[in-house]
């Protein structure tokens, strides 16, 4: 029977154990020992790394009631000194104890229950039941949460049996049926769990919601405790400081800066596009006016090098809203791209030969009778537009 010490002592880390079984695939080893505090996924919280003989921990999981350490390569040695990640084992144990105050306090205050809860990368979860809570509500379990930490009261754990199981106020209710193990914030909360915790509420440091959204689930709160909470104010607060050079403002002014320039911004877009309407309706009528006289339409083409797919299209409707008119356009941008559009009195089906034309230029595009787009090589663009002079010619 393999001991499960991680129940026991969560500041354990770094200890001896026996090999007892070693099962090598084709890319990893599995490797069982008579003793570990290595901490296998469960629960919402990441396995724990380190190192067993100095070749890394890479997971670390449970099957059949056995842990699993996963590495590389096997170890050597029948008794191994095994290392365990102490920076990661810390944060996982701040993020799981903030996470059961956070979802206590919720509980106590709004009887909301906890559905859910994982340890990212950066940041933690929770779902909620109860998706009413607005967001003084969320302010206010936040503060109730950080007066509690000061408080500093004893997070303990042990195993019960179901007579004294009975008698626990519990927040949940267990998920296995026996070997239950609880995890008590002293005289507040009591809920069972397989985690690694710290011994004080004190050691969380604090805990901040981030943010929160509402999904089918119901309220989804990402938080920070810790040295994470830290190392976020003190990116946040990089980011503040920043802007106050930039926008050589005080801290309290930001806000109202950033929105007036946001104002601005919008404005110019406007006046911007108002522009490039009046420089667009300008080349078009200059288009128009060197148009080719054919015997039933009027021939309108350019190769631009400064014009995108989006200007092409609308130079093209521009021309083609007038009558007996046939218009090629071609533009060379990052990929070569190809127009063509016809006058609504032009009796010609673009669309019958534009795959002739998207061969030429090797690439992928489409449309309807009246307007065809496309995109390929930037070398071929002249000869496709050749190729479309000749055929629509041939009308």
């Amino acid at each position: 029977m393999v001991e499960k010490l991680y129940y026991h002592d969560s500041y354990k880390n770094s200890f001896t154990a026996k090999v007892i079984d070693i099962n090598v695939t084709n890319e990893y080893c599995e490797v069982i020992l008579d003793k570990t505090y290595f901490y296998p996924e469960s629960g919402g919280q990441p396995a724990d790394s380190g190192f067993i003989d100095g070749i890394k921990v890479e997971n670390v999981f449970l099957r059949d009631d056995k842990v699993i350490h996963v590495l590389k390569t096997p170890p050597k040695n029948d008794l191994v000194i095994c290392e365990i990640d102490w920076e990661k084992r810390f944060d996982n144990m701040q993020q799981h104890s903030g996470q059961h105050l956070l979802s206590a306090v919720f509980y106590k205050l709004f009887n909301a229950e906890t559905d859910s809860f994982s340890i990212g990368d950066d940041s933690s979860h929770i779902t909620l039941t109860n998706s009413n809570l607005s967001e003084d509500n969320l302010k206010e379990v936040e503060i109730e949460t950080n007066r509690l930490i000061y408080l500093n009261l004893p997070v303990t754990s042990y195993f019960v049996k179901d007579d004294d199981l009975k008698k626990l106020p519990l927040r949940k209710k267990p998920k296995v049926d026996e070997n239950i193990r609880i995890v008590e914030i002293k005289d507040f909360d009591y809920s069972p769990c397989g985690g690694t915790h710290v011994k004080s509420l004190g050691e969380i440091g604090i805990v901040k919601i981030k943010k929160f959204e509402r999904t089918k689930k119901g309220l989804r709160i990402e938080f920070v405790c810790g040295f994470r909470a830290f190392n976020d104010y003190l990116k946040k607060n990089n980011y503040i400081n920043s802007l106050i050079t930039s926008l050589s403002a005080k801290e309290e002014e930001i806000l109202e800066k950033v929105n007036k320039i946001l104002d601005e911004n919008k404005e110019l877009k406007k006046e911007l596009i108002k522009l490039k309407d009046n420089i667009l309706q300008y080349e078009a009528e200059k288009l128009v006016a060197e148009s080719v006289n054919l015997k039933n339409f009027k021939l309108v083409t350019k190769i631009f090098n400064d014009r995108d797919m989006k200007e092409l299209r609308v130079l093209s409707q521009i021309i083609t809203k007038g009558k007996g008119f046939v218009c090629i356009l071609g533009g060379i941008t990052d990929c070569g791209n190809i127009v063509i559009s016809r006058s609504d009195d032009v009796d010609i089906d673009i669309n019958s030969f534009f795959k002739e034309i998207l061969d030429v230029i090797e690439g992928n595009g489409g449309g309807n009778q009246k307007i065809c787009q496309g995109s390929g090589k930037v070398e071929k663009v002249g000869l496709a537009l050749d190729k479309a002079v000749n055929l629509i010619s041939k009308y």
